[in-house]
C-alpha cells in the first residue's frame, strides 16, 4: 500500500536524492547505448552464462513504463529495447517479431519511435541494415486487435539485431509483464522501471527464485494533464519509482515433470487492483464481472453465438439431428459433427470469427469449432455456455481477477438435467465429455449472463487407473509355456494408444510390440477393443508363445510382463522447481502362472508394502505359490499429481524401491 501524503521533511528530501542517486548510478551500468554498434560489442567475453550449446545471447533487454494524461483518464507509454547476438541458425527465430496493438479509433495503442537494425562484420568494420518502414506487415487479428510483425534483415550466423519502439496505451489496467530470464537464451542484462502514480494502486508479483542485482523503489513528483470533465487539468502527484535489474541470467533450465517453465522463471506482473479513492476497481475489466459483460457482448465471442445471430446454421443442425431425439443422443450428434468433419487450426486466441464462415470452410481455431457446437446446441434449445482457461502450455491464470490475453482456450459446458458435461471437439481423438489433459490446469471462469463463476480442472482429480492379467500356462508336452495377456488402459493412456495408431498404423503398432519381445517369444490373436469407441477405455489382448524349452537346472524368470517399472522415472539427484506428473499412478498388474513341468519353486520374492507420505499413495506387492500355481498381485498408487520440491527426494526413494522390487525374480529349480 502506497502512503497517502509525503512528509517533506530534510531528511525524506536527502534520502530520496541519494536513492535516485543510486537509481541512476545503476542504470549507468546498463552495458551498452542503443543505437550505436562497435566492433567490440560483437566479442562477448568469456561468461559462465554462455557456453557450446548457446544458440544465441541476449546482450541486452531494457523496458520502462512512465504515465502521461489524455482526454479521458491516464495512458502508460511502455519502451523497449533489446540487443541480440545470433549465434547459430537455431535461432534465426529471433530475426521475426511480432507486437500486438490493441483497442479501436482514439483508444487504439499507438507505436512509435520505432527502430530496427542488423550489425555485420565485414572486413572489420561494423556493417549496419537498417529495417524499412516498407518491411512491417500489419494484420488484423479481430475488431481492436492488429499485429506488427517483421523480420529482421541480413541475418546470419555472428549478426547482431537490435530493436527499439514505445507503445502508448489506455489501456492502464493491463500494464506490460517483463520476463528478465528467457527459456532458451541467456541474458546479460536486463532491465524494467516504471513511474506509477498516486492515483492508481498495482500488485506487484515476482515469479521466479533469481535474486536482483537491483531492487529499488523511491518517490518524486510530476505533473500530469488529466482530464475533468471537458476541460485538461494541471495535476502534480507522486510518483512512485521502481527499478529492477537483473545480470547473467542464465537460460532457464528445465527439468522432467515440469509444467509450464514460463511460471517458473524470472518476471514480473503487474495488475491493477486500486484507484486514488482507495475502492475496488469495477469500471475497468479488473473483475471477472465486467470482463464477462465484455465478451457477452463483443461480436467476437457473446454475440456470435446468439441464436438470433446463428439462425443461418439452422440447415445444418437439421441435417444433424433428425426428428424425435433426446437431448442426449441430440447433444452426440451435434458434437460429432464438428469433431469428426472439421480441421481444428492452431491459435491461442479466445475470440472467433463468423461461425456460419466457420461451418461452411470446416475449418476453425478451437475457440470457434467449441463454439459451433455451443451456437448448434443452443439452437437446439440445450443449455450451453462457454468456459474459457489458459492451457499447461500457456501457463497458469490467476484466479481473482481476468487477464483475457493469458487466457487460449474454449470449451463448452453442456447441462443436460442434473449432469454437466465438459466437451472439446478440436481434436478428432477426444471421446464425447472428455477434455485433453492441457485443459488440467487449474482455473478456469464460465461465461454466462447468470456469471456463475469459476471452475477448476487439477490433474490431482483425474482417476487414471490401469489393470494388467497375464496368465501363463503350461503346454500341453510340458516343455513349454504360453500366455494371454490382457491390458486395459487408462483414459489417457488410451488416449496416447490411439494417437500412436493414427501416426503409424495399426500394423506398425503390432510390429513394434513383437519386435520389442524379441526372437524368444511369439505373439498371436492381437486385438485392441474400442480403439475406436473414444469414450471407453482400450483393452489390449494378444497370446505369448515362449519359443524357449526349459532344459536348465535353474530358471531364474521375472513375473513382470511387458509391464512394470525397469529404471526410476525420476533421474536426478536434486530438484529446483515443483513436481507436476500428468495425472495420478494408479496401476494394478496380476499374474497367475503355472509351474513349469518338472520343476520347483526354488526361490520367491518377499511380499512388501510401503506408504508414501502416510496416505499419498502405497506400493503393495503380493505373492504366493502352492503346489501347482505362482500368482502375484502388484499394486502402484500415487494420489497427488504434483509435489513440492522438497517433495521430491521421497518420491525418488519410493519409486526406486519399487524399481528395485519389481526387478526381483522368481527362481525354478529342476526336481
Amino acid at each position: 500500500m502506497y502512503p497517502n501524503c509525503l512528509c517533506k521533511t530534510a531528511f525524506t528530501i536527502l534520502f530520496l536524492l541519494f536513492i535516485s542517486g543510486e537509481i541512476a548510478s545503476a542504470q549507468k551500468q546498463q552495458p551498452n547505448t542503443f543505437g550505436t554498434i562497435s566492433a567490440a560489442d560483437f566479442d562477448l567475453s568469456a561468461n559462465k552464462i554462455i557456453d557450446s550449446n548457446t544458440n544465441a545471447v541476449i546482450i541486452a533487454n531494457v523496458g520502462s513504463v512512465e504515465f502521461v494524461g489524455n482526454k479521458h483518464y491516464l495512458s502508460y507509454v511502455y519502451k523497449k529495447s533489446i540487443r541480440i547476438k545470433i549465434l547459430n541458425n537455431k535461432a534465426y527465430d529471433l530475426a521475426t517479431i511480432k507486437i500486438r496493438l490493441y483497442g479501436e479509433d482514439d483508444e487504439q495503442d499507438k507505436m512509435d519511435n520505432f527502430h530496427a537494425s542488423s550489425y555485420n562484420i565485414s572486413n572489420g568494420k561494423v556493417v549496419e541494415t537498417k529495417l524499412l518502414n516498407s518491411d512491417i506487415f500489419i494484420e488484423k487479428i479481430r475488431k481492436g486487435v492488429i499485429e506488427k510483425k517483421f523480420t529482421m534483415p541480413d541475418v546470419t550466423a555472428g549478426s547482431i539485431i537490435e530493436y527499439t519502439y514505445s507503445i502508448t496505451s489506455s489501456r492502464f489496467y493491463y500494464l506490460p509483464d517483463w520476463d528478465f530470464q528467457n527459456l532458451e537464451y541467456p541474458c546479460l542484462y536486463s532491465e524494467y522501471k516504471i513511474g506509477i502514480p498516486d492515483l492508481l494502486r498495482y500488485s506487484i508479483i515476482h515469479y521466479g527464485p533469481g535474486s536482483f542485482f537491483m531492487d529499488k523503489t523511491d518517490q518524486g513528483y510530476k505533473t500530469i494533464s488529466v482530464a475533468s470533465g471537458n476541460l485538461p487539468v494541471s495535476v502534480d502527484m507522486v510518483i512512485y519509482n521502481h527499478l529492477w535489474i537483473m545480470k547473467d541470467i542464465p537460460a532457464f533450465k528445465s527439468e522432467e515433470y515440469i509444467g509450464q517453465p514460463k511460471d517458473y522463471v524470472d518476471r514480473l506482473e503487474l495488475t491493477l487492483t486500486k484507484t486514488s479513492n482507495g475502492q475496488d476497481v469495477n469500471n475497468f475489466r479488473t473483475t471477472w464481472k465486467v470482463a464477462e459483460d465484455e465478451l457477452l457482448g463483443s461480436d467476437y465471442f457473446g454475440v456470435a453465438i446468439d441464436p438470433l445471430r446463428t439462425i443461418n446454421l439452422i440447415g445444418t443442425l437439421n441435417k444433424i439431428c433428425p426428428p424425435g431425439g433426446n437431448a442426449l443422443s441430440d447433444a452426440k450428434s451435434i458434437y460429432s459433427y464438428v469433431k469428426d468433419n472439421f480441421t481444428c487450426v492452431p491459435d491461442n486466441e479466445i475470440f472467433i470469427n463468423k461461425l456460419y464462415d466457420i461451418n461452411k470452410s470446416h475449418t476453425g481455431s478451437v475457440a470457434e469449432l467449441n463454439m459451433l457446437v455451443i451456437a448448434l446446441l443452443r439452437l437446439k434449445e440445450l443449455h450451453a455456455d462457454p468456459v474459457i482457461l489458459s492451457t499447461r502450455d500457456f501457463g497458469m491464470h490467476p484466479v481473482k481477477y481476468p487477464e483475457l490475453e493469458k487466457m487460449n482456450y474454449v470449451i463448452c459446458m453442456l447441462r443436460l438435467g442434473k449432469d454437466t458435461i465438459y466437451l472439446d471437439a478440436s481434436d478428432p481423438l477426444l471421446g464425447f465429455g472428455k477434455l485433453p489433459l492441457s485443459c488440467y490446469n487449474g482455473h478456469a471462469q464460465i461465461i454466462d449472463a447468470n456469471h456463475s463463476g469459476s471452475l477448476f480442472f487439477y490433474t490431482g482429480n483425474i482417476r487414471e487407473q490401469s489393470k494388467t492379467y497375464v496368465n501363463i500356462i503350461n503346454n500341453e508336452n510340458g516343455n513349454g509355456k504360453s500366455a494371454s495377456y490382457e491390458s486395459t488402459l487408462g483414459y489417457f493412456a488410451s488416449y496416447d494408444l490411439r494417437d500412436q495408431v493414427k501416426k503409424k498404423g495399426i500394423g506398425k503398432y503390432i510390429s513394434d510390440i513383437k519386435t520389442a519381445y524379441g526372437l524368444d517369444f511369439e505373439i498371436s490373436n492381437f486385438t485392441i477393443d474400442s480403439l475406436t469407441v473414444l469414450e471407453n477405455p482400450v483393452k489390449i489382448k494378444y497370446d505369448i508363445n515362449f519359443k524357449t524349452d526349459n532344459d536348465e537346472d535353474i530358471v531364474y524368470f521375472n513375473p513382470f510382463i511387458n509391464h512394470g517399472y525397469k529404471e526410476n522415472p525420476f533421474k536426478s539427484g536434486t530438484r529446483k522447481y515443483a513436481l507436476e506428473m500428468p495425472y495420478p499412478v494408479d496401476d494394478v498388474y496380476e499374474l497367475s502362472m503355472d509351474i513349469p513341468k518338472g520343476y520347483k519353486v526354488d526361490e520367491l520374492p518377499k511380499g512388501a508394502k510401503l506408504s508414501f507420505n502416510e496416505t499419498d499413495g502405497f506400493f503393495e506387492y503380493v505373492i504366493q505359490k502352492d503346489q501347482d500355481k505362482v500368482q502375484m498381485r502388484c499394486h502402484v498408487k500415487i494420489l497427488p499429481a504434483i509435489f513440492a520440491a522438497e517433495d521430491y527426494a521421497p518420491l525418488r526413494d519410493f519409486f526406486a524401491y519399487v524399481v528395485k522390487k519389481e526387478s526381483e525374480q522368481i527362481v525354478f529349480k529342476k526336481n
